[in-house]
């Protein structure tokens, strides 16, 4: 095992750039006070993290676990990918309710949102479109901590994709006064994609809660309206309305 995972890492650091690490670590607000603190880059993008991971798809759970706790940032990374991977590809119900409790069980190192939205959408949402999860969506809610719920409100991504909208407005109606910016672009940018596909169910939203939302997150629901009907309805939520 402790081979298959020292392999993994070095095919992964081999893809690795200095000047890379030092672009993300910005990017994804390291910093003191912001909300990557201290996390650790080494510098791999998506598509080399995703095509070395794919390999380890069938690596025992042990092994993803390792790297679902180590510190690097892209470890973490390449973990959620083999994990999504070997969802994709599991032939019964039972081994992808064991990958879907496996992830929910190591949610916690999805602690940014790309580790998020590159994750749930695709084990939690495939759960919640096969009629499970909503016990689990549930819980994450009430947790009420940043990733839980960007992990809630993502994952109904693959609903939407499905033309089922019901959890996503409940849970962005939830979140329609949460301080937090990166709840406030998920939540928008779930509802976007809501429009997407019935825009007068989004008009129902906004008819009810556009009082009561961010500038960002109406920015975002709304990315996809003509002008007018933009500017319509941010006149609508600076009067209160």
């Amino acid at each position: 095992m402790e081979d298959l995972l020292e392999r993994w890492q070095r095919e992964l650091r081999e893809c690795a750039s200095e000047a890379k690490a030092v672009d993300l670590a910005r990017f994804f607000k390291t910093g003191e006070g912001e909300y990557g603190e201290g996390d650790v880059f080494a510098g791999i993008v998506v598509p080399d993290c995703r095509r070395v991971s794919a390999a380890y798809a069938d690596a025992p759970f042990e092994v993803i676990g390792e790297m679902l706790s180590h510190e690097v940032h892209e470890f973490r990374l390449g973990g959620l990918l083999a994990l999504v991977r070997r969802y994709a590809s599991a032939r019964n119900r039972e081994d992808r309710i064991d990958i879907s409790r496996f992830y929910i069980e190591h949610a916690g190192c999805a602690n940014n949102w790309d580790l998020v939205d590159l994750s749930a959408p695709y084990i939690l949402g495939c759960e919640l479109v096969e009629g499970r999860g909503l016990d689990i969506i549930e819980g994450l809610t009430a947790k009420g901590d940043l990733w839980s719920l960007r992990i809630a409100m993502v994952s109904t991504l693959a609903l939407i994709r499905r033309g089922r909208f019901e959890l996503t407005l409940r849970l962005a109606e939830g979140l329609v006064g949460h301080e937090h910016q990166l709840l406030q672009k998920a939540s928008g940018w779930m509802l976007r994609e809501v429009g997407k596909r019935d825009m007068e169910t989004l008009r129902g939203f906004l008819r009810g809660n556009v009082g009561r939302m961010s500038a960002t997150a109406l920015s975002y629901a709304t990315e996809k309206m003509l002008k007018p009907e933009r500017e319509y309805w941010r006149g609508r939520r600076k009067a209160g309305m």
